[in-house]
């Protein structure tokens, strides 16, 4: 107890002595001055300004030449309403916690002490506001036992009050912060304003929108805990709307002590490059910005009517095109003379069971020792394809359902988290033309997507009045049209879930954009194949467990991109490529097949003649699909090496590589059997080649990539193309949506010349 007591007589009478040695000097501060003291731990020196009626903030710029990280010097600004502190040498956090960055110069801006006052003008005539006066005190002081220096000058920031569409120049450090205030005034029509901001350097920065209210958080450390923000190092872009900061903002920049944020060694998805962070103390960037008046609640409302009315010309040329080609196209004369039976009479499959022939093994045989096959020979079990093909439509709509609801939950709580703590480095927008709207940070994407649903929906239309005028009959190619159906539900699907996508595209949900971009190009050459080959075609359960372990892949290979994924996939892709060779070539009786060749191999003197192909056109046919795989897959690995691509990009263009080269082949050898290409096929065929060529233009012109960090992803971003609105990705959407159905309408059309055409005449390819 009586130690307890001796601590608290003796500390007071040493902090009494100690408080007794400082020697406060106090002296009037002069603005646009420079002043240099020199001075140890025993002076405090403390200026005091005078009182400034100037409506511009004032900003303090402290140096030292020898103040040490140990003994720094402390800068501590008293205004009337707030305390501003910063120390000399300014120590800077970095990615790497061994390394200590440090700046002997440093500069702020203080807040100005009439803030509120300012941001409820209405008009740009700051100058006749009255009563704005500031005064502020600085103090200096050190621990430093030996004499150190510190030089100081406060000057005004002229261009603190921002204006539109002028260009601004500022050199920025962690050590220099720097902020600027932006008002939307009353005598403008603009509700929203983008800003623009580019750097011919690489150095990582931070930078924020906060509301117009002190203090400013303006250092790397608490920059997060105000508004929104970014990080960028070359370019950048923030779309702000007025209605959340009615009384304006500030936009902040701060420089980072390192590039680490904005490098891929902080990807979610790193890929394998070399360590390119240097931690070094020359860290000041120079930028420049610029205010661009954004776009009003009127150009949404034109932009969005646009839209929905080039859409409905669409419409009206569509079902003209469809009721016409029915009326005086190729198969009206099918239509007009058709007698429906009355087992036909439904659209949808009954369950009426039907007995149907099984084919046998020996037939099964007879059908490989044929050279020349006949649709007829395929189709001897319609009620059972029919149940297969309608298999497709239930698959798929319970796959989307359950699909769908998860994918809209995760974005929707992306948005919220991305609205409630401002963090836009979450998603990858293109920042320069993502105009936000019902709480959506880029509602113009996700409107976009609108011509995919509208335009499924329209082949749904033009597949159900095609059914009803041609049901299933016993001439032509058998059309099965559940698996029409299925196609233009995955259509519909797919505008849903790029929608869902690009509400807040990221490195962890690309397959929510591409799910259904893989059905559908699996689902065209599915239909394609089942057009010659009904009874052997693909079951809606085979075809779907691959598409699922293809999206698996196709997930794995976005968490991991490694060597060892691309082997295991180049193996397992290649395996597949074998299989499915084997059950085209051997009509899908693959045992029964093999086990004629080798009772063929082993009876025959003439080996080579025994393991001969039969059907040599088949043969020859998936050689070259084989080799076209092999060198798809030869360029991916190249394109991915190089960062051209991702693995979930090259898995989608190696099935649409396959759909195309499929319908080449079997409009190719439509004409090589003596088929002709009807005229509606002709013109959906022609339309939609112009419509892709179009489409891919903007396509290959990308304005994010979600592959690199979000600052390098800003670099590709660029302004709006169409009505101030739309950017290339979005008119990607608006031109590939009919692209892909009047490539539908292709596919639905291109046997139409067959159609009153016996089945035993039909050959099989």
């Amino acid at each position: 107890m009586t130690n307890w007591w001796l601590v608290l007589v003796v500390v007071p009478l040493v902090q009494s002595a100690h408080v007794a040695k400082l020697n406060m000097v106090q002296s009037e501060g002069n603005y646009s001055q420079q002043t240099t003291f020199w001075f140890n731990q025993t002076t405090e020196h403390v200026l005091v300004f005078p009182t400034s009626d100037s409506i511009y903030p004032y900003r303090i710029k402290a140096w030292s030449t020898n103040a040490k990280i140990k003994t720094p010097v402390l800068v501590v600004v008293r205004q009337e309403r707030e305390v501003l502190s910063w120390q000399i040498p300014f120590v800077v956090d970095s990615s790497n916690k061994q390394d200590v960055v440090h700046f002997h110069n440093t500069s702020r801006t203080l807040c100005h002490n009439h803030m509120p006052e300012i941001t409820k003008t209405n008009t740009h005539s700051r100058l006749m506001m009255k009563d704005l006066s500031q005064n502020f005190i600085v103090a200096l002081s050190t621990s430093s036992a030996i004499n150190i220096d510190i030089t100081i000058v406060v000057e005004e920031e002229k261009n603190f009050y921002l204006t539109e569409a002028q260009e601004y120049s500022v050199s920025v450090s962690p050590s220099e912060p720097k902020y600027y205030y932006y008002k939307f005034f009353n005598d403008t029509k603009s509700t929203s304003a983008i800003i623009e901001i580019v750097s011919d350097d690489d150095i990582c920065l931070t930078v924020s929108i906060q509301d117009s209210y002190c203090p400013v958080f303006d250092l790397d450390r608490d920059i997060k805990y105000e508004g929104k923000y970014q990080t960028i190092n070359r370019k950048g872009g923030m779309s702000i709307r007025k209605r959340e900061y009615p009384d304006g903002f500030f936009l902040v920049f701060v420089a980072k002590a390192d590039n680490y944020q904005c490098s891929q060694e902080n990807s979610v998805l790193p890929r394998e490059t070399k360590s390119t962070i240097i931690t070094s103390s020359n860290r000041t960037s120079t930028i420049r910005f610029t205010i661009n008046k954004g776009i009003n609640g009127k150009d949404y409302g034109i932009a969005s009517l646009a839209t929905v009315g080039a859409i409905g010309v669409f419409y009206i040329f569509a079902i003209i095109m469809v009721f016409a080609f029915t009326r005086w196209g190729t198969i009206s004369n099918f239509v007009k003379t058709r007698i429906k039976d009355e087992h036909d009479s439904s659209l949808f499959f009954d369950d009426e069971i039907v007995p149907e022939p099984v084919i046998s093994e020996e037939d099964r045989k007879e059908l490989l020792k044929k050279e020349r096959l006949t649709v007829n020979l395929l189709a001897k079990a319609p009620t059972k394809d029919r149940r297969r093909a309608y298999n497709y439509l239930w698959h798929i709509l319970s796959i989307a359902i359950f699909y769908s609801i998860p994918v809209v939950q995760l974005v929707i709580t992306y948005q919220r988290v991305v609205n409630r703590t401002g963090d836009q480095d979450m998603c990858y927008y293109n920042f320069l033309c993502a105009n936000p709207a019902f709480g959506l940070s880029d509602f113009n994407h996700i409107f976009s997507n609108v011509g995919y649903v509208f335009m499924g929906i329209l082949f749904l239309g033009a597949v159900l009045h095609r059914h009803a005028k041609i049901p299933s009959n016993c001439t032509g190619v058998p059309v099965h049209y559940g698996v029409y159906y299925a196609m233009g539900i995955a259509l519909t699907i797919e505008g849903l879930l790029s929608a869902c996508y690009h509400i807040c595209p990221s490195q962890s949900n690309y397959q929510f954009d591409t799910s259904f971009m893989y059905v559908m190009a699996v689902l065209c050459m599915i239909k394609l194949y089942q057009n010659r080959h009904p009874d052997v075609n693909a079951t809606a359960y085979a075809t779907f467990t691959v598409l699922g372990m293809a999206i698996f892949l196709a997930m794995v290979g976005i968490l991991n991109g490694s060597l060892t994924v691309w082997i295991v996939f180049v193996v397992i892709y290649s395996l597949l490529c074998a299989y499915i060779s084997f059950k085209i070539y051997f009509i899908s009786f693959v045992f029964v097949g093999f086990k004629q060749l080798k009772k063929s191999f082993r009876s025959s003197e003439d080996k080579v003649e025994a393991i001969a192909p039969v059907k040599k056109s088949r043969f020859i046919l998936l050689i070259v699909a084989n080799l076209a795989n092999y060198a798809m897959l030869i360029t991916g690995l190249c394109l991915y090496n190089s960062g051209v691509t991702d693995f979930g990009t090259f898995l989608l263009g190696v099935l649409m590589g396959n759909s195309v080269l499929h319908a080449i082949f079997y409009t190719g050898m439509k004409l090589v059997h003596g088929e002709r290409i009807c005229f509606e096929a002709i013109v959906y065929g022609l339309l939609g080649i112009v419509a892709w060529a179009g489409a891919g233009v903007f396509f290959l012109d990308n304005a994010t990539l979600w592959t690199v960090t979000p600052a390098e992803s800003r670099q590709w971003n660029q302004e709006c193309i169409l009505m101030n609105f739309y950017d290339k990705h979005d008119v990607w959407h608006l031109v590939s949506a009919p692209a892909l159905y009047l490539t539908f309408m292709y596919l639905l059309c291109l046997d139409d010349d067959l159609v009153e055409t016996k089945r035993e005449e039909i050959t099989v390819f």
